[in-house]
């Protein structure tokens, strides 16, 4: 069986250092990404409560600018979620190449 599986862990190896490499580059962009992305999402929010406190637009504008606000937040979330994924098929296919 281990004469069988040695030329799929040299085939899964050179995916598995692919893999790793996306693993770390997406998760240093994604922790530049949140903090953009909060600080964007907490101008939106802040710029659509004030303004249509001061009255300079209509309700539905200030929820337009409170919606923008929730979807750029929302966008380091799912990039966090498919960093997961990217990071658990990596321990997969090294559990793979070791065994």
């Amino acid at each position: 069986m281990k004469l069988l599986k040695l030329p799929l862990k040299l085939i899964v190896l050179p995916i598995a250092l692919v893999v790793t490499v996306a693993k770390w580059a997406g998760i240093f962009m994604t922790s530049f990404a949140v903090a953009i992305c909060c600080m964007l999402s907490c101008l939106c929010v802040v710029l659509g409560v004030l303004s249509y406190l001061m009255g300079i637009r209509t309700g539905s504008e200030a929820i337009e600018a409170l919606v923008i606000g929730f979807v750029i937040f929302l966008l380091p979330v799912m990039a966090s979620w498919l960093i997961e994924k990217v990071v658990l098929l990596n321990e997969m296919l090294w559990d793979f190449i070791k065994s």
